[in-house]
């Protein structure tokens, strides 16, 4: 009979460790667990289910510590879970199955990531609504799906490469052996259940490693890419990140991700005839893009194109996604397409879906006093100045709503204090120049 080995590495899990190892309670006949220095009680929990403990020294390299804890497995077939991550109820009945097909020798699984916030995205997924499928993701609005292969046949020949995202899959498809889609889930809860430092120090680890990744895999298109997607999202550097993008078409010119990503950093960057060709061969390669059919309602509407960025919005959310942003966006276009109340409402929802999303006030501060609304406009335009991450725009819109309403003196104000946090800024320069405003 072939036995199942889940193989774990972990630090500091003992907050959700218990309902990881519970999820995996009649399925795994073994389990092998590398602490790489827990201080919490961790290893207690884990030795309570029964576990085998390896001390695995952390050398920022995840693919390495998972091969050290590889290296003690006895069991025909392993799978391996984080800490804050469980096994769907489903999964037993189905992996008993996928591991009985001797021509297979790794299946791909999906992870559900659960997030607060709908509008979260990464590396090319949109957060979609949660339909709640187990009682312990109750809580949260949203998820974003993943898949690595998970499960895999134990071979002195099959390990973990990448010092991020790390894999057998690579290895598996050089061998030329078989894989598959595994037909059930995993449920990972840490972006809901991390603590604030604690998350922002994974991300910060996560952005380093794939620096180092691409450095050692220049010719990987999973490691290109991915370089750049740390880049445009964590480093928030969109020219750094382009060049990434352009050699990952290169290297695979049939896959959407490089030309989606392509078109989103030429969108920030201004450069929207380009980014509307990059757009449009991603969804000739996808038509069910949901992030390349967002960013092409995104180029559409700072182009002035309202009734097609409309469209392009509405299809974003027909295919999944549930970001208040994009809810937003599709009522900023509604609003200058005249039609204001829809539109206002569809931004009033978004808003109160995401009310620590600051570029959702800058949009409704623009979308309000487009539709008759100039106190809204500037009370909202008001609040945002009180909020973190400003920009000189954010000073600009504010004066400039404030201008349009008769507010003289205090679009004045606004433009001290503006001048006075970026003083080289040239729009507000040359606001407070032709409005004759004394810059100290």
């Amino acid at each position: 009979m072939l036995t199942l080995e889940l193989s774990m590495i972990v630090k500091n899990g003992a907050a959700s460790i218990a309902r990881c190892l519970e999820s995996m309670r009649g399925i795994a006949d073994r389990i092998t667990i590398g602490d790489t220095g827990s201080t919490d009680d961790t290893l207690r929990i884990a030795r309570s289910f029964g576990a085998s403990i390896v001390s695995v020294p952390w050398q920022d390299d995840f693919a390495a510590a998972r091969n050290a804890v590889l290296e003690h497995a006895t069991c025909d077939w392993i799978i391996f879970l984080d800490a804050d991550e469980m096994l769907d109820q489903a999964a037993a009945r189905q992996i008993k199955s996928l591991t009985t097909d001797s021509s297979v020798f790794g299946y791909d699984v999906t992870t559900w990531n659960y997030v607060m916030d709908a509008g979260f995205r990464s590396s090319g997924e949109q957060a979609r609504a949660n339909p709640v499928i187990a009682p312990e993701t109750g809580g949260y609005p949203a998820y974003f799906p993943s898949s690595n292969t998970r499960l895999f046949r134990r071979d002195p020949l099959i390990y973990f490469e990448h010092c991020v995202h790390e894999t057998v899959a690579d290895r598996i498809d050089e061998l030329g052996l078989h894989r598959r889609r595994g037909d059930f889930l995993i449920h990972h809860f840490g972006y809901v259940e991390d603590t604030t430092v604690r998350r922002s120090q994974k991300e910060n680890l996560y952005y380093s490693l794939a620096l180092k990744k691409v450095l050692g895999s220049p010719e990987s298109y999973e490691a290109v890419l991915g370089a750049g997607i740390a880049e445009l999202d964590h480093a928030k550097q969109a020219a750094t990140a382009l060049p990434y993008f352009e050699k990952a078409i290169s290297l695979c010119p049939y896959q959407p991700g490089g030309w989606v990503y392509n078109g989103v950093c030429l969108t920030r960057l201004g450069r929207y005839d380009e980014a509307l060709q990059h757009i449009h061969r991603a969804t000739s390669l996808d038509p069910n893009h949901a992030l390349a059919t967002s960013t092409l309602g995104d180029v559409y509407l700072q182009t002035g194109d309202h009734k097609n960025s409309r469209l392009a919005y509405e299809r974003a959310i027909q295919l999944g996604d549930a970001s208040p942003l994009t809810l937003a966006k599709l009522g900023a276009a509604e609003v200058n397409l005249g039609h204001s109340e829809s539109g206002m409402a569809r931004v009033e929802t978004a808003l109160s879906q995401s009310l620590d999303n600051t570029e959702l006030y800058d949009i409704y501060a623009t979308a309000a006093f487009l539709a008759g609304r100039p106190i809204d406009a500037c009370e909202v335009a008001n609040r945002r100045l009180s909020m973190k991450g400003l920009s000189a725009f954010n000073f600009v819109l504010a004066a400039t709503l404030h201008l349009h309403t008769n507010m003289r003196h205090k679009a004045h104000g606004i433009l001290h204090d503006g001048i006075r946090r970026f003083p080289e800024d040239p729009e507000l320069r040359n606001m407070i120049a032709s409005l004759g405003v004394l810059a100290s």
